[in-house]
């Protein structure tokens, strides 16, 4: 059994520098989060599409770009738009289940791909690929359906009476002054925020900035390197 090496520390403090970027773009972005999640449904289901039915080696490259715009966009928006969804209370409890969607996620293409492995002919891949287009498929078109969020419409419009309107459908009651006062305010102060850096990196922020960091160095580890925890 191998051990834990500073080269795997290090190169797994590198990589995990994805989880900095990731939360920075978030910090930064204000285009809609329906608009984003469409986008990374269509990008995936186009990627899944040309990779399954790619006849050279291009097709697959560019097959495989599109799945990481996909991704990306993905990674991105789900995130937000569940945690500004969620009420306050249940906002922990419901973003959990996107990091469960990623393992079964993980767990169906595992799955998958023993099933496609025993295909006589080499061509399992492509259904390793097409496959995904599934998700894809069912996410894109449930993104049509979807309504933005209050503080999105805060964000992009300034438009607060159809933001209160919005928070009172999806709260299912009419007394959501206080929620709507707060996007409003913190909406406001990210606006005059001039050096956010500093900011996150304060005494009172340092737990959250350990586990940003955390979270994706200790997935990377296990997920690429193979250890085991236990």
């Amino acid at each position: 059994m191998g051990r834990m090496t500073w080269f795997v520390v290090l190169s797994c403090m590198m990589a995990s520098m994805g989880g900095v970027i990731f939360g920075y773009d978030i910090g930064i972005s204000a285009f809609g989060r329906k608009p984003s999640i469409l986008l990374g449904g269509a990008a995936f289901l186009a990627g899944a599409a040309l990779g399954g039915a790619a006849i050279n080696v291009y097709m697959l490259i560019f097959g495989r770009v599109l799945l990481g715009v996909g991704v990306g966009f993905a990674n991105q928006s789900v995130p937000l738009y569940l945690s500004e969804m969620a009420p306050p209370r249940y906002r922990g409890a419901i973003n959990n289940g996107f990091q469960f969607s990623v393992g079964i996620g993980v767990l169906s293409a595992n799955l998958i791909n023993y099933g496609t492995e025993r295909i006589r002919g080499g061509w399992g891949w492509r259904i390793s690929l097409s496959m995904a287009a599934v998700p894809a498929a069912i996410l894109s078109l449930g993104a049509l359906f979807l309504p933005e969020t209050a503080h999105s419409l805060i964000q992009r419009t300034d438009d607060t009476e159809r933001a209160k309107l919005m928070l009172q459908r999806v709260r299912g009651t009419e007394d959501v002054e206080a929620e709507l006062n707060d996007l409003i305010q913190a909406n406001s102060t990210s606006k005059t925020n001039e050096h956010p850096l500093k900011n996150i990196i304060r005494r009172k922020y340092r737990p959250q900035l350990v586990m940003a960091i955390a979270i994706p160095f200790f997935e990377i580890c296990f997920l690429h390197k193979k250890i085991k925890i236990f």
